[in-house]
């Protein structure tokens, strides 16, 4: 996007709409290029703001640099040496993302860690007092844990009833695996049970 001037530009950083890269010159009318800078590594942390200037001084620079700047380029300039400067930035933008992705991804390897962590604990605590429930030769697994759900929940639980029915799932992969021995997956799969029985 173009803009005519730094307001117009403070008002795009003012938006909901995301912004990843902001070239603009150092020495404008009403806004400058720094105060646009400030504004938008406020506003949006990730954005890369390159600062062009015909009028460089060791103390701009510096401010331009401190003020978390991606690069300071002095006019004149050729137009190969901006693109290189932006390609690198496009890179630079792409890995940002890419390193959010896979954050994003841990996050959630923990969080599937954690639940398998607090059924492990569950599981340790309950085993005195567990039960084998043999299964019947004539349906799935899964088909197995499907009727031993209590068959009087209440329909409007349907999203616990759902969820409890993913986790059965991912404890079969589990079990399939190797991951987990038998007995181990019919203890889960007990507090499973057992914790939609007390959301019911």
């Amino acid at each position: 996007r173009l803009f005519e001037n730094g307001e117009e530009v403070l008002k795009a950083l003012a938006g909901n709409d995301p912004l990843d890269i902001l070239i603009t010159d150092l020495v404008m009318p009403r806004v400058g290029g720094l105060e646009l800078l400030k504004e938008a590594k406020a506003r949006h942390p990730h954005c890369l703001v390159l600062l062009m200037t015909g009028y460089a001084s060791l103390d701009t620079a510096v401010e331009a640099i401190r003020g978390g700047a991606y690069d300071y380029i002095r006019k004149p300039f050729k137009l190969d040496e901006l693109k290189v400067i932006v390609h690198n930035a496009c890179e630079k933008v792409a890995l940002v993302r890419e390193n959010d992705h896979l954050l994003n991804q841990l996050r959630e390897a923990m969080e599937e860690l954690k639940l398998l962590r607090g059924l492990w604990e569950e599981y340790q605590t309950a085993l005195t007092n567990f039960h084998l429930i043999p299964f019947s030769k004539k349906l799935t697994e899964l088909e197995v844990l499907f009727n031993q759900i209590p068959p009087d929940l209440e329909l409007r639980r349907q999203a616990a009833r759902d969820k409890t029915l993913d986790d059965l799932e991912r404890l079969l992969d589990l079990k399939r695996q190797g991951a987990i021995n038998e007995n181990e997956f019919q203890s889960f799969k007990n507090i499973l049970m057992r914790r939609l029985g007390e959301r019911s």
